[in-house]
């Protein structure tokens, strides 16, 4: 174990002031691993207002204190580091699948890891007693494990995002998950129902940019565990072996692969179940269009190119790697004219072009929404052609245009 000083520090102090006090979790797991951890949480026999008198002297948040949880923040290396110090306890009942509707503070440190979701994460750490592992932790890691803290059924009747939380660590470490943890979640899939949506959608970004995903969602699916969140059909079996094939941990372009199946009305269904943004929405949207997009690797390949680009320029990377997910090698030479016309500069938006509405306006009787039109005729023959990005050219086509639509 490697603890940061302000981590020593904390769990010192707690000692100090007669306490036990443990670094717990996943920074034990990670560190175990050989991994940096991205935060540290601290355990402790000392009750919510003792840790607030230990640490008088430093900024502290009230995080979670009905649950015995402070934040305390750290001086490290010039900023400021949190860590969540919270009472050892004992979790009451659970009724709504998520939270206990009480807790009982402990002073034993072992009542605190039995209440936690996964060996891996239930081991403690501090330098006077080095690592407390009562649940088989250390072994799991070493085989490469996800195993549920004791009754795998009642861990996911307590809490159904454990389930989710199984596969993102699954697919996150890549490790399996051992048979009866598997067997609990498919039994208590159906609780997933009362999960807010905004948890799950944050479990499955979480899941889907991992690299080794395909393990982890296809047990999902065994489980039940997919149809239970999105309320769809899944993809198809290779579809899901070739996710990890993308050099990508983009979780859009993951999903935009595994919903491709879906009619357009069920995936808007899907991604507004997920509670995901209007902006990740619309480029997962996007990103399921690159499939039918029609490119063409013969003499036109230029002008396809550039059709690619006004679509998809602000979301090429992963524009092009879809269209390489699901063309293969047929793709390869399309993608390659696309970095070309690229780097030419074309225009590929109105902004780019050689003309401005009001050099227009004068010609359409002061009608805007005729100049609109117009300009997005201009672009198409633009894009089309590029040499007629000219003023004095398009200005011509412009005035042609309005003769036309006039007769």
């Amino acid at each position: 174990m490697n603890c940061p000083e302000y981590v020593k520090n904390c769990i010192d102090m707690l000692e100090r002031a007669g306490f036990s006090a443990y670094a717990v979790g996943g920074a034990v797991r990670d560190s175990l691993l050989g991994l940096e951890p991205s935060d540290w949480d601290v355990t402790t026999s000392a009750l919510p207002e003792q840790t607030l008198e230990v640490f008088e002297n430093f900024r502290t948040i009230p995080t979670g204190i009905k649950h015995g949880t402070i934040t305390v923040l750290f001086e490290n290396g010039g900023k400021m580091s949190p860590i969540e110090i919270t009472t050892f306890r004992i979790d009451g009942e659970y009724r709504d699948s998520r939270h206990p509707e009480t807790v009982m503070f402990s002073d034993k440190i072992c009542d605190d890891l039995s209440r936690r979701d996964f060996t891996v994460n239930a081991m403690a750490y501090s330098e006077k007693c080095g690592i407390v592992d009562a649940f088989g932790g250390r072994d799991d890691l070493e085989n490469r494990i996800i195993r549920a803290v004791g009754d795998p059924e009642k861990r996911f009747s307590e809490d159904a995002l454990r389930i989710l939380r199984a596969f993102r660590f699954s697919a996150q470490l890549g490790f399996e998950i051992e048979e009866n943890t598997l067997a609990g979640a498919s039994k208590c899939a159906h609780l997933l129902k009362n999960i807010a949506r905004e948890r799950v959608g944050v479990e499955i970004k979480k899941l889907l940019s991992c690299q080794k995903c395909e393990y982890s969602m296809q047990k999902m699916i065994d489980c039940g565990v997919w149809e239970c969140i999105f309320n769809f059909s899944a993809p198809e079996m290779d579809i899901i072996l070739r996710l990890e094939n993308m050099e990508s941990n983009s979780f859009a372009l993951r999903l935009a692969a595994a919903i491709d199946h879906l009619t357009e009305l069920e995936r808007e269904e899907l991604l507004t179940n997920l509670r995901l943004s209007n902006d990740e929405k619309k480029r997962v949207t996007r990103l399921c269009s690159v499939k039918k997009f029609k490119f063409d690797n013969a003499e036109n390949s230029d002008a396809s190119a550039r059709r690619f680009l006004h679509f998809y320029n602000d979301i090429l990377e992963d524009s092009t790697k879809m269209l390489a997910f699901w063309h293969g090698d047929e793709a390869l030479s399309f993608v390659s004219v696309v970095e070309e016309e690229r780097a030419k500069g074309h225009a590929l938006t109105i902004a780019a072009l050689d003309i401005r509405g009001n050099d227009i306006l004068p010609f359409c009787e002061g009608d805007y929404a005729i100049v609109g039109k117009i300009l997005e005729w201009l672009l198409k023959n633009v894009i089309e052609n590029p040499t007629l990005n000219k003023k004095e050219i398009l200005l011509e086509m412009a005035k042609e245009y309005i003769r036309k639509s006039s007769q």
